[in-house]
C-alpha cells in the first residue's frame, strides 16, 4: 500500500502543475525558482514529512530568497500532534462540548458567553421548541412563523451540513431557493439538526461584505495552564455566497491584534485566485480596516478555554454583533495552514507550545 502511495506521490511531484508549477502568490517578490528547484523542494518535503506541501505556493516558497520552509509547520505533522494533545477519542476530554452544538450553547450560556440563539432541535418531523419546551411539526412551524435561521447538523464540522432557512407567508426558502416541503424532509433524513436564529452582525462587518456572517478564526492554546493565542484571521464571503468559507471562494485576511484591524492581504484558495488588497465586491481596502470588539473576543475565548482544561488547543469561530462577540462554535480539529498563510510560519510557536 505504501509503495503505491509513494509512486503516486512521486508522479504528482513530477507532473502535477498544482504541486510544481502553480500560480505564484507573490509575483512582486524577487524572482521565481526554476521548476526543477521546486520539484526538489517538494521531494525533500515528502521525504521528511511523507506528504507533499500543498501550501508551498501560498507560503511564497516558490520565490528566491523570500521565505524559509523550515519556518512553517507541516500540516500532517501538526494534525498528529494536535490530536494527541487534544486527547481525541479519550473519555476524559471535553471535546464533546465543542462537537455538539446544543451542548456548546448550554455551556457558553452558563459562562455568560454569547452564542447563536437555539430555536429548536429537529429529528425528521419531530421538532422540539427549546424556549416553549414542547414538540411541534417542523414544517408547520416553518410555514406559520416567519423564520430567518440556520439549520445545522448538531455535530457537523468544517461548514458541512449548514442550510440557510427562511420562511415568509407560508413559503419556505433554503439557501435563498423556494423549496417544496417534501424536499426538506428528504434532506433531513434521520440526522439530528439544530435550528439557530440568524445573527445580525456588526455594521462594520456587514459593510465589508453583507451577504455572509464574516467570522474571526481565533486559536487558543493551553500552555501548561496559561492560555496563549495564535495570530487570528477574518473569513469573509464573496460573490453572492451566504457563507464565509475559504473552500467556497471566501477570503482569509490577517488580523493585526495590536491595532485591532485587518492586515494588507486577503487570500483565496488556489482554485479561486491568489491574493487581493481589497474586497472584490465592496471594494473596501483591507489594511487598517477596524474590527470592533476584537479584544473582547480574545478575552472571552481565553475565559472559555480555561473551563475546558483537557483540550490543549481550540479554533474558535466568532461573529461580531452590535453588542459584542458571538461564539458560533469551537473546533478541536482546527487547521494551522491557513493561519500561516495569513500571518507567518508558526514553527517557533509550535515548538514552544506543542
Amino acid at each position: 500500500m505504501y509503495l503505491n502511495y509513494f509512486l503516486n506521490t512521486i508522479y504528482h511531484i513530477l507532473f502535477d502543475s498544482e504541486i510544481n508549477n502553480a500560480t505564484s502568490y507573490y509575483p512582486e517578490i524577487g524572482t521565481r525558482k526554476k521548476k526543477a528547484a521546486i520539484i526538489i523542494d517538494q521531494f525533500k518535503h515528502f521525504v521528511k514529512n511523507h506528504a507533499v506541501n500543498n501550501f508551498y505556493f501560498l507560503y511564497g516558497l516558490d520565490r528566491n530568497n523570500f521565505r524559509n520552509e523550515s519556518d512553517y509547520v507541516d500540516n500532517y505533522r501538526f494534525i498528529r500532534r494536535r490530536n494527541k494533545l487534544n486527547l481525541v477519542n479519550s473519555p476524559n476530554s471535553h471535546i464533546l462540548i465543542l462537537r455538539d452544538k446544543f451542548i456548546f450553547g448550554i455551556v457558553a450560556s452558563t459562562l455568560n458567553i454569547s452564542t447563536p440563539e437555539n430555536i429548536g432541535i429537529n429529528n425528521k418531523t419531530n421538532f422540539y421548541l427549546i424556549q416553549d419546551k414542547r414538540n411541534t411539526d417542523f414544517i408547520e412551524f416553518l410555514k406559520y412563523n416567519n423564520i430567518d435561521a440556520f439549520l445545522k447538523l448538531i455535530n457537523g464540522e468544517c461548514g458541512k451540513g449548514i442550510y440557510h432557512i427562511k420562511s415568509l407567508d407560508k413559503n419556505i426558502y433554503v439557501n435563498n431557493n423556494l423549496v417544496q416541503e417534501q424536499s426538506i424532509l428528504s434532506e433531513l433524513k434521520d440526522e439530528f439538526w439544530i435550528l439557530q436564529k440568524r445573527i445580525t452582525q456588526h455594521d462594520e462587518l456587514s459593510r465589508l461584505y453583507p451577504q455572509s456572517i464574516n467570522t474571526i478564526r481565533l486559536v487558543t492554546i493551553n500552555n501548561q495552564g496559561k492560555i496563549n493565542i495564535l495570530p487570528p484571521l477574518l473569513r469573509v464571503g464573496t460573490n453572492g455566497n451566504n457563507i464565509d468559507n475559504w473552500a467556497a471562494g471566501g477570503l482569509a485576511v490577517m488580523i493585526d491584534t495590536d491595532n485591532n484591524c485587518l492586515g494588507r492581504y486577503g487570500f483565496y484558495k488556489p482554485s479561486y485566485g491568489t491574493k487581493t488588497t481589497f474586497h472584490p465586491n465592496t471594494k473596501i481596502v483591507f489594511k487598517g480596516y477596524k474590527i470592533p470588539f476584537l479584544q473582547d473576543a480574545i478575552a472571552q475565548a481565553i475565559k472559555f478555554h480555561t473551563f475546558l482544561p483537557s483540550i490543549h488547543s481550540i479554533g474558535w469561530d466568532i461573529a461580531i454583533t452590535s453588542s459584542g462577540p458571538c461564539f458560533i462554535e469551537g473546533n478541536d480539529n482546527w487547521e494551522i495552514s491557513l493561519m500561516q498563510v495569513c500571518s507567518h510560519g508558526l514553527q517557533t510557536e509550535f515548538k514552544n507550545w506543542f
